[in-house]
């Protein structure tokens, strides 16, 4: 298969997978702590990028993955969402906001708090369901999706493209969508990134569900190769529970050796920028 990103057909295996015989959505969960075990990754010698080409669609796995961990967090979500909408708000204060792969919808209820006619797109059915008996639009499935119409002053992909065997064409499908005007906003792990090279295949961004790893030379390929352009990159912060932090933490640790996690960790909220995420806000080209 050639690289997703340039079409380069001569791959150079660098990783060999160590994936379960058998998967399951659960190993697709947004809160999977199973760093380190992915499927086989090749790089592409033409432009860096790198991509697990072995699972085949993982689509499925995505429609019928449940997550309650997700949802337990929510509040620290809702939070890191509020900064991210911030930040947004720079370039578009308000309009019609669009977040694909919204999840339960975390971003789209905090843009609707901040003004915007906010909706997602969501494959989770369970992730789905938990946004709708919130009272807020999140359509079942994927881009492009029958639901959704005309066209909008913002579309956020955040934590998605890195997902799928397909990051150009999705990519695409977000200017599609925009308003002549309109900017996308694109966030997604940096393989590039001091932290990744310190932890090497421990970084835990490789994941089972993570099949292609982005730097920043290889996502502005595949923004521009989409017909966006990169208006500004940015670093963004993270904010988690403090007991959910400590308990990944200590993952790394050997089974025998791992202390319980304090229980009034849980009460904590952290911020975190470990400057391996990459934030993109473009434009049409």
């Amino acid at each position: 298969m050639p690289c997703w990103v340039c079409d380069n057909d001569e791959l150079v295996l660098v990783k060999e997978g160590n994936v379960p015989s058998a998967l399951d959505s659960e190993a697709f969960r947004i809160t999977d702590a199973a760093y380190g075990t992915t499927a086989t990754i090749y790089r592409c010698p033409a432009c860096g990028f790198l991509q697990c080409e072995d699972l085949g669609d993982v689509l499925s796995f995505y429609e019928e993955m449940e997550d309650q961990t997700y949802e337990e967090t929510r509040a620290p979500r809702a939070l890191q969402a509020r900064k991210l909408i911030a930040q947004i708000k720079r370039w578009r204060s308000a309009g019609r906001l669009l977040d694909v792969g919204a999840g339960s919808g975390i971003l789209v209820e905090e843009a609707e708090r901040a003004g915007f006619a906010a909706e997602g797109i969501e494959p989770s059915g369970w992730l789905q369901r938990q946004a709708a008996d919130r009272g807020l639009k999140v359509h079942h499935g994927v881009l492009p999706h029958p639901g959704v119409g005309g066209t909008f002053d913002l579309v956020t992909l955040i934590d998605v493209v890195e997902h799928v065997p397909t990051p150009v064409p999705l990519l695409a499908g977000l200017r599609d969508v925009m308003a002549e005007d309109g900017l996308a906003v694109v966030v997604t792990p940096d393989v590039g990134s001091m932290a990744a090279r310190l932890m090497g295949w421990k970084w835990w961004h490789y994941r089972i569900a993570h099949i292609g790893y982005f730097n920043r030379k290889t996502l502005d390929r595949a923004i521009r190769a989409a017909g966006l352009a990169p208006v500004e990159v940015h670093r963004p912060w993270w904010y988690h529970p403090g007991d959910y932090l400590a308990e990944r933490a200590f993952g790394y640790l050997p089974r025998a050796i791992r202390p319980p996690v304090p229980g009034i960790l849980s009460r904590l909220t952290v911020p975190l920028n470990l400057f391996d995420s990459l934030m993109v806000v473009c434009r049409r080209a």
